[in-house]
């Protein structure tokens, strides 16, 4: 994808396969039915969601800029990761050309390349974490939520451990404010206190790196509600600020989970339900 002078490619970490029938909860919770526009995106064999992981690398000025860090190569089932180190040498570029990381949040699926066995595998990055997301996750009293425990080392790969190596790079930003020449920090908070979108700009066009405002397509469209959301009215909310937001400007937008980190847009397209369409690009 190119946005003005910015150029950006998606780097696949691995993925995650997982029942569509857990993902989501509440009234709105999708039937069979819901799902029918969107069984394209679902795993051939199993059936089941299949969400990529990996990172967006972002091409702009003298700048090299990475949105997120994949799972890493220690995850568990059910993610999968270790593919971006290859990923990022097929892409011609080296760990260490690296200038900066934005993180969308700070889940396990997105921090893991930070470290590896105590030691920073983007030497020279600066790294960028939403202050809210930080004081939650990186606070001496958290604890891993069961799902985060059972797929990564619970003392090892805690937020404060894994940064420990790296805590004089980091930079906490504040929500809506531009946090490097061209990139624009969005509050998208629900799926975590600092959940963030960013907003890439250049020469008068945008573009949207959503991270997980949304896991699916369907739940963009539908604001269905994630079982893995920290506060579920919040998310709904923000899903439905950034679905008008994208609809009235026309922007287009990758999120962290789409089936190969592809970019899509929105529409209104009248008289079929859903009236809001949703197509990779």
């Amino acid at each position: 994808m190119i946005i003005g002078d910015t150029k950006i490619e998606a780097l696949i970490d691995g993925e995650a396969l997982m029942p569509k029938e857990y993902l989501y909860i509440g009234e709105n919770a999708p039937t069979e039915e819901d799902w029918s526009p969107y069984t394209e995106y679902l795993d051939t064999c199993t059936g089941h969601q299949l969400n990529s992981i990996g990172s967006f690398l972002i091409r702009t000025g003298e700048r090299l800029i990475l949105n997120d860090a994949g799972s890493g190569p220690n995850v568990k089932a059910p993610f999968s990761g270790g593919g971006l180190r290859s990923a990022l040498w097929a892409a011609g570029v080296k760990p260490t050309d690296i200038t900066d990381v934005i993180y969308s949040h700070l889940h396990l699926d997105h921090v893991g390349w930070t470290t590896l066995d105590d030691k920073p595998f983007f030497p020279n990055a600066d790294l960028w974490i939403d202050r809210r997301d930080w004081h939650h996750f990186a606070a001496d009293d958290y604890e891993m939520q069961e799902w985060e425990a059972a797929a990564v080392d619970p003392v090892r790969d805690k937020i404060a451990a894994k940064f420990a190596p790296v805590h004089d790079r980091v930079n906490l930003f504040e929500p809506d404010t531009e946090i490097l020449p061209g990139v624009r920090a969005m509050d998208a908070a629900g799926h975590t206190p600092g959940n963030t979108v960013f907003e890439l700009v250049s020469r008068g066009e945008r573009g949207l790196l959503i991270g997980d405002l949304v896991h699916t397509q369907g739940e963009l469209v539908n604001g269905w509600d994630l079982a893995f959301n920290g506060d579920h009215a919040q998310s709904i909310e923000t899903i439905e600020k950034f679905r008008k937001y994208i609809l009235d400007n026309n922007i287009p937008f990758a999120a962290a989970h789409f089936p190969g980190l592809r970019w899509g847009r929105l529409w209104i397209e009248r008289g079929t339900s859903p009236a809001i369409a949703y197509a990779t690009i």
